[in-house]
């Protein structure tokens, strides 16, 4: 049997989109980061830590933000339920629970959207060695007693999957740079883990969430 991934966190958060330099544009304006050409996208970097890289998809894969977890061998590509994609790869954390303290524009939590949380929790802790921890907004996924993420089942308007949460310095000043950048605030929620957060949905219907703070979770 193979042996399984052995995650310490996330290595970044991947964007799937079919216009890569639209959406290093956007992203650009409204998180900061810095886009480096790859040839097939971008990378895109905080300062010295890269926080996504962004390409076009390949065959079979839907447009939408996708967690690079860290971890050791093997490296693999995750489908859970709901179509929930994931990656894992060989280096070290850049973000999460081990990481540095996250910075304007870096991941800052990442959230499961589940429909169903038995097969989702079944799923994601045993593919990954995660610890199942209950909770009232539905679970945390734990590595070592350190949250890693939180799974929920209340369906947002980013509809089932990964939600990544990217932190900014100023949630108001943010939500007024959304539609100057050509997205659409998809909603203002009071998110159970994180606080005051908004849902950002650009033009190709990827959402993700921008958030106040400076730890991760």
């Amino acid at each position: 049997m193979p042996a399984r991934p052995v995650v310490r966190g996330l290595r970044r958060v991947d964007l799937i989109s079919s216009d890569p330099v639209a959406s290093a544009v956007r992203c650009r304006a409204l998180l900061d980061w810095t886009p480096e050409p790859t040839g097939r996208g971008f990378d895109c970097w905080v300062g010295d830590r890269r926080c996504t890289r962004i390409r076009k998809p390949r065959a079979g894969e839907q447009p939408g933000w996708h967690p690079v977890f860290a971890g050791k061998v093997p490296a693999c590509a995750l489908t859970g339920p709901d179509d929930a994609m994931a990656l894992v790869a060989k280096g070290r954390a850049q973000h999460g629970p081990w990481a540095p303290p996250p910075r304007p524009g870096e991941p800052r939590w990442i959230e499961l959207v589940a429909s169903d949380p038995e097969r989702a929790d079944a799923f994601w802790s045993e593919t990954l060695n995660l610890a199942v921890r209950p909770e009232p907004h539905g679970a945390n996924y734990l590595i070592a007693d350190r949250p890693l993420a939180s799974r929920t089942d209340r369906l947002s308007s980013a509809g089932w999957g990964w939600l990544c949460f990217f932190a900014v310095d100023d949630l108001d000043a943010a939500e007024g740079r959304v539609e100057a950048v050509g997205s659409k605030v998809a909603d203002r929620l009071d998110h159970p883990l994180l606080g005051d957060a908004l849902l950002v949905t650009d033009p190709n219907g990827a959402t993700f969430g921008l958030v106040t703070g400076e730890t991760w979770g």
